[in-house]
């Protein structure tokens, strides 16, 4: 009698929480449709809450978030604390903010509108082109750093190119440089322990973004910090597509030839820089570093280097905005601007990437460009890294049918790199892909570049990496195995939600 009671109790108990699990499970339904960006994915993770919510609850909860809480408050109150810096910095910076630029009018009120940090002017860039000659430029300015060096990256490889960093990192904090070394503990997961005591027993400050947060840094599993920024001394700051690893310099037998592009900066833009690493230190730490905010204008520079490089790769007075985005932002900040850019083109949209999984409004901004007669080229990698993003780009050929819009897949090795090019005057390089993690889930940072001695570069460059491309038939989706036109709608209609 007594085993049936207990029975009786168990099954009771499993009942209930079978109950509470999917009262659990209706409640975050109606969340899901009550928050989720795209009616994709309100109706995939709904139907899944509904059906199997003991495996989906925990999946939603640390996925189906796509706000990153605390972060703009957590600035704010640096900001407040540490008034008299944070004031004198932007003053510095709209003391050269630009506020008209030929032909970028719309662009202009734009940014005024996402964001405080506008494009400013007295910059100079200089376009580096894949590993070799990325890492030898970001070797020679930490050699020449004398007071301090900002270096953050999504990822960091305890190989011969991230040891090659730490140990020169190293020998600076020897000569009394300091070091601020942030990196994303997903992205850099396996980064070894005895890479990072090394640093800190030298005497760098190292932290992991997120770091501080306790438990609650589980919840924002899902998101990450993209951004590759190194700073030296505040005068000048590296963007781009490349981390620090042997398979950026195509080391990687797997991946073969690596292809991506970075840049270097000088002027006001690299106090814009500044400020977005200081963001995500504050975010991970709770202190603000002492930083040079005296912008030095990039003119001598660039006499400098001119005189001596007949190629003149450096080109003086450019106008510069970096926008810095993420999951954070109040409004959809990347999304918008990328839109915007699309919406400016007029005549040129050449767009590359390595992924291309983008959301919906995106695709009807290409679609509409192009459908103006705009030039709208897309360069994609055909060797991949990540499969199921691969297969998910080809579902979207059906939907650019019709629309005269190429594809140019890349077979030389693989194509890293996060370029834009707006007509002929305007062009981008940072950390942005075009898939949704990039543009709703990652922190991530761009810089773009007016005028039309940057964008010639940026075109040439482009038009040597289409010599190493096939045009991708559009028409093909249509013709290829039903199994991949299947797993690729499949993960096409999962995109929202990865």
């Amino acid at each position: 009698m007594l085993a049936v009671e207990m029975l009786e109790q168990q099954i009771h108990f499993i009942a209930l929480l079978f109950l509470l699990l999917e009262m659990a499970g209706i409640y975050s339904a109606f969340h899901a449709i009550l928050n989720t960006r795209t009616s994709q994915a309100a109706i995939a993770w709904a139907i899944s809450l509904i059906i199997i919510p003991l495996f989906i609850l925990p999946l939603y909860w640390i996925f189906g978030n796509r706000r990153f809480h605390g972060y703009m408050a957590s600035f704010r109150r640096a900001r407040l604390a540490n008034i008299t810096t944070a004031y004198k910095a932007l003053r510095q910076i709209e003391a050269y903010h630009v506020s008209t630029i030929d032909g970028l009018k719309d662009i202009i009120l734009t940014v005024k509108k996402l964001q405080h940090l506008p494009f400013t002017s007295h910059n100079s860039v200089q376009l580096l082109i894949n590993g070799q000659e990325t890492y030898q430029a970001m070797l020679s300015a930490i050699d020449q750093a004398d007071d301090y060096v900002l270096l953050q990256f999504y990822i960091i490889q305890d190989d011969h190119v991230g040891v090659a960093f730490r140990n020169k990192l190293i020998a600076k904090i020897q000569q009394g440089v300091r070091v601020y070394f942030l990196y994303d503990s997903l992205g850099s997961y396996f980064l070894s322990a005895r890479y990072l005591y090394e640093l800190r027993r030298a005497g760098a400050h190292v932290s992991s973004f997120n770091e501080r947060k306790g438990i609650s840094k589980y919840l924002h599993i899902n998101f990450r910090n993209h951004r590759k920024i190194l700073i030296i001394d505040g005068l000048k700051a590296f963007v781009g597509g490349l981390n620090l690893g042997q398979e950026y310099l195509g080391e990687k037998q797997s991946m073969g030839y690596w292809r991506d592009t970075h840049v270097l900066l000088e002027g006001p833009s690299v106090q814009v820089c500044q400020s977005v690493f200081v963001k995500d230190w504050y975010w991970s730490v709770g202190k603000i570093p002492e930083l040079n905010w005296q912008v030095q204008t990039a003119a001598a520079m660039c006499r400098e280097k001119n005189m001596a490089d007949s190629d003149e790769q450096i080109h003086c007075e450019q106008e510069i905005m970096i926008l810095d985005t993420g999951p954070a932002d109040e409004k959809p900040v990347c999304s918008l601007f990328i839109c915007a850019l699309v919406n400016q083109a007029k005549s040129r949209l050449w767009i590359a990437s390595p992924y291309f999984v983008p959301d919906a409004e995106i695709i009807n901004a290409l679609k509409n460009a192009a459908l103006r007669g705009v030039d709208v080229r897309l360069i994609l990698p055909e060797k991949y890294d990540k499969y199921f993003i691969y297969l998910t780009s080809f579902a979207y050929y059906r939907e650019l049918q019709g629309y005269n819009i190429k594809i140019f897949r890349y077979t030389k090795g693989f194509s890293h790199q996060k370029v834009i090019l707006v007509d002929d005057n305007l062009a981008a390089v940072g950390t942005v892909n075009l898939d949704n993690r990039s543009i709703h889930l990652n922190f991530e940072i761009m810089a773009y570049v007016a005028g039309a001695h940057f964008n010639r570069q940026v075109a040439n460059m482009l038009e040597y990496d289409m010599k190493n491309c096939f045009e991708d038939n559009i028409d093909d989706f249509a013709r290829k195995p039903f199994w991949f036109k299947a797993v690729s709608r499949v993960f096409y209609l999962l995109s929202p939600i990865l």
